[in-house]
């Protein structure tokens, strides 16, 4: 299908209470001073989240915004036209209310950012990623990314809901997330360099993962069943295979209070995932004995010990950080 023909497949048009009505649809060049208005009507605050700054978006903000499509990349806009004037006659007034895009990106995915009005706030921003969503998995993008404030609490829970999965946290400030667009679960990046490590951990946060991205592994989180996203969507906790672990070349066990259901996921990888080496990284508090077939950290060990115990399984598979195996099945310089 051409780009055109795709572009016209994507409008949404929703009918809403007292004669209004909300059309999703691709950004066009007409759109920059809805663009600047939207922009403009948002507090300090709101574009500090979306910029991590102060920044005031200017003429070449929008114009790049416009030409998304050229670079590989998509972008929708919401606008709601009004049934009535105020004075109770035809209206047909148009307000641009949200906007949302995403960039290719070198590993495969695409970047996501997205913006709503902040009287719109609430169910349009899930509908609104719901319509992205479906032109990057015809696009053929697998995952959609995004690096979010921690504080950011209402986009959290918007990639939380669908199931997202931890890059990487560059700071205790920002976390970097990918929900799916291919399907209802993310996939490893298309351009994933390996190894790649599955951690399994309370939050998506494991203690010794920089050490491991820092070697040059490709590392992802999952936050495990405590979010209701995740326990709705683990394919595991249904006695299915996990594609990303499925992929992985490790798979780390690292959650900090073990309930019932974490404990199930373990000994679910060692059963539906059996050709992939397990590590068990669990607080000296937890009561968890590490099954047989899987490899444990000593328990209060440092987090350079934790890596070094992932990095032993990996050189059994002939793969370590930073390298693939050579001629003779160890790692060259």
């Amino acid at each position: 299908m051409t780009d055109r023909g795709r572009r016209e497949t994507v409008h949404r048009v929703v009918a809403l209470p007292r004669g209004r009505t909300l059309t999703v649809r691709p950004i066009e060049a007409d759109d920059v001073d809805g663009l600047r208005t939207l922009y403009e009507s948002l507090a300090p605050e709101d574009r500090y989240r979306r910029f991590f700054s102060g920044y005031t978006p200017g003429e070449e903000f929008f114009a790049h915004a416009i030409a998304v499509e050229d670079r590989g990349g998509m972008a929708l806009v919401a606008t709601v036209t009004d049934g009535t004037a105020g004075d109770g006659t035809a209206g047909d007034e148009v307000r641009l209310i949200a906007e949302a895009d995403y960039e290719p990106l070198p590993d495969g995915d695409a970047e996501l950012a997205i913006t709503v009005a902040s009287d719109w706030r609430g169910w349009l921003a899930p509908y609104l990623l719901d319509a992205l969503v479906d032109e990057a998995a015809a696009a053929g993008i697998p995952n959609l990314e995004a690096d979010v404030l921690c504080e950011n609490r209402a986009m959290l829970g918007l990639l939380r809901a669908r199931g997202c999965v931890m890059m990487a946290h560059p700071d205790w400030t920002v976390i970097r997330v990918a929900i799916g667009a291919a399907g209802p679960l993310p996939l490893w990046p298309p351009n994933a360099g390996r190894p790649r490590v599955l951690v399994e951990a309370t939050a998506g946060r494991w203690r010794a993962e920089a050490e491991l991205r820092a070697a040059g592994a490709t590392v992802l989180a999952c936050p495990g069943p405590r979010e209701m996203a995740v326990r709705d969507r683990c394919p595991v906790l249904h006695g299915q295979p996990c594609p990303l672990a499925e992929s992985a070349d490790v798979i780390v066990f690292a959650f900090r209070g073990v309930s019932d259901e974490e404990s199930e996921i373990l000994e679910r990888h060692l059963r539906l995932h059996p050709g992939v080496p397990i590590v068990v990284d669990v607080p000296v508090t937890s009561e968890l004995v590490a099954p047989a077939g899987a490899r444990a950290v000593r328990r209060g060990a440092p987090p350079e010990e934790a890596a070094d115990m992932v990095t032993a399984a990996l050189a059994a598979l002939g793969q370590l950080p930073g390298g693939g195996p050579d001629e003779e099945g160890s790692t060259s310089p």
